[in-house]
């Protein structure tokens, strides 16, 4: 996985107004790689991205509409918006975006910067070590 590409490609979503933090995990919720604007916020975002995929895939296991394409999970801190950043991501393997906001109202900005950044966070993934 070439790391120094996929931190490139997470500072790119930290650019864009309202995002707090942003974190690439698998699908077991282990951090791959995560940035943050602050000290604190690393260290919470450690703790937040297996609780708020274990959300996303429970409450996709319940809908059953086949698979998940972005969930939004509304915390006290923040909502978070997690999205699949492979196809299978949401069957269980794969990697997934997971991406703290500052407020809701962040969403419709984020989410529209999202279809522009996801294909340069899958490259690094598919690049191997490196």
């Amino acid at each position: 996985m070439a790391t120094g590409e996929l931190k490139a490609a997470l500072e790119r979503l930290l650019d864009v107004r309202g995002v707090v933090s942003a974190a690439v995990a698998g699908a077991d919720g282990s951090l791959v790689e995560g940035l943050a604007l602050g000290e604190s916020e690393l260290a919470a975002l450690e703790e937040l991205v297996p609780t708020a995929l274990a959300s996303s895939q429970a409450l996709g296991a319940l809908v059953g509409e086949g698979p998940v394409e972005q969930s939004l999970v509304e915390y006290a801190e923040g909502p978070v918006l997690m999205a699949p950043i492979e196809p299978d991501a949401a069957e269980g393997t794969g990697h997934v975006l997971v991406v703290r906001l500052d407020s809701v109202s962040d969403l419709g900005r984020v989410r529209f910067q999202l279809k522009r950044l996801l294909p340069g966070l899958a490259g690094p993934l598919r690049a191997g070590p490196g």
